[in-house]
């Protein structure tokens, strides 16, 4: 059926043309140029006309024809090649993931003439060269890749992770900056940067970057822990601060607003302490343990009463703060050490006998009623108390600490949750041992 429409066609074409040369069979002049001219039918001429604008129509759909087939080409060669380098990520992804970091950089660099041109192979080649520890060669990567491809953030976090490896907090952090700039809105990137100005000691620029996350957080539990790392910063810049009377100033602000963190107190009164401001010292420690009677600041009130010879102001400071905080069971014992330690026995025993369970039974109360005992002559109960008070140790048990970072483990075992480390675990006696043979190994070592 289309065969017989195409030959209707172009006989009806033909007669068209038959019939346009019949009606114009006479000749007509057609210039060329101004001083050249042709003489031909008319009809001829404008057949002759049809016939080269057609070819010339012909021409631009063939060249455009010609031009889109080559464009998708490339484009197919191009999704081909983007496709085995989809799949090379892929199972490089997986290698790296199972830890053949070698095998993985074989898969990313197959076919490459050099370094990858993408940020997701870049990425895994770098985080090959991590997985093995080698924090040069990960850097020296992202380097010239970030030169291909520009500043992004993903590459940049990588590149601050591997200058962290290799020590260099100051490159780490330029890293992050210029990751930060490209999304100053991550809260990641935030962290990260802030963690490491904290690492580096930049504690001034860390609680900047603390304040604009704590502005994006909406849940209360999130929002409590970033006041809390908010805190902890606010300290640290204080104690930075060059000028004592500034740094004492912002840790007793800080200390008024949270009475509950007792580092501020501390250090707002070790500071006045050191400047001579002894009584200013005394009371901004009073005033912190009557809102948390820790005993970092119990001990530091009794020296600075026992320098001035006022034992009874201490005595006092101690009564006060028993009725504020009747269950503070920690307060009774470290009064009742405080009356041993200035010979007040009696009035010791009445507060070692006033201890409630499970407070009277610990190993810190049997130690002080043995050193009342001892100070006051009764050897015997002295002697049983003492062996109240070490416990398991004498009875052939040992407590374990670790080495590293001195955490307390209910029972040996090999390996440290605290530090992660292996056969750390010692009994406080190697522990006494150590201490006291390592300055010995210090003096008589050569040079």
């Amino acid at each position: 059926m289309t065969r017989w429409l195409v030959a209707i066609a172009v006989a009806l074409l033909v007669i068209g043309a038959g019939y346009v040369v019949f009606l114009n069979g006479e000749p007509t002049v057609v210039r060329l140029t101004p001083e050249r001219s042709l003489r031909a039918p008319l009809a001829g001429v404008l057949l002759g006309a049809f016939l080269a604008g057609g070819t010339v129509v012909g021409l631009l759909a063939a060249g455009s024809a010609g031009v889109r087939g080559w464009r998708g080409w490339r484009a197919r060669r191009r999704a081909q090649r983007d496709a085995r380098r989809a799949e090379a990520t892929a199972r490089a992804r997986d290698l790296l993931w199972h830890g053949d970091s070698e095998q993985a950089r074989m898969e990313l660099l197959r076919g490459e003439s050099g370094a990858p041109a993408d940020v997701p192979s870049l990425a895994l080649l770098a985080e090959s060269y991590l997985q093995e520890g080698d924090s040069s060669a990960a850097r020296k990567v992202i380097d010239e890749g970030l030169v291909r491809v520009g500043f992004d953030p993903h590459l940049l976090d990588l590149l601050a992770e591997a200058c962290e490896r290799g020590g260099d907090l100051r490159a780490a952090a330029e890293a992050l900056e210029r990751a930060r700039l490209t999304q100053p809105e991550s809260r990641r990137l935030g962290r990260r940067l802030r963690d490491l100005y904290a690492a580096a000691g930049r504690w001034p620029e860390a609680l900047s970057i603390q304040a604009q996350l704590l502005l994006r957080v909406r849940q209360p539990a999130a929002l409590a822990r970033e006041q809390q790392m908010m805190r902890g910063l606010r300290y640290q810049a204080a104690l930075a601060e060059p000028d004592p009377r500034r740094a004492a100033r912002l840790l007793v602000a800080l200390a008024r607003e949270d009475p509950r963190f007792v580092p501020a107190w501390v250090s707002a009164g070790d500071l006045l302490a050191r400047a001579g401001r002894t009584l200013a010292a005394r009371r901004v420690w009073e005033r912190g343990a009557r809102h948390r009677p820790a005993a970092v600041l119990l001990e530091r009130i009794e020296r600075a009463n026992a320098a001035e010879r006022r034992p009874e102001r201490t005595a006092r400071v101690y009564r006060r703060l028993l009725r504020r905080h009747p269950r503070a069971a920690p307060l009774p014992l470290l009064f009742a050490r405080f009356l041993i330690l200035h010979d007040r026995f009696e009035e010791a025993g009445e507060v070692l006998r006033g201890l409630p369970e499970p407070g009277a039974g610990n190993s810190f109360a049997h130690l002080l009623w043995g050193e009342l005992h001892r100070r006051q002559g009764h050897h015997d109960q002295a002697s049983a108390a003492f062996a109240q008070a070490a416990g398991l140790q004498l009875a052939g048990g040992s407590s374990f600490r670790c080495a590293a970072c001195l955490q307390l483990a209910p029972a040996w075992q090999g390996y440290c949750p605290g530090c992660r480390r292996w056969d750390t675990l010692r009994t406080d006696a190697e522990l006494a041992a150590e201490a006291a043979s390592r300055p010995a190994a210090v003096a008589t070592s050569s040079g």
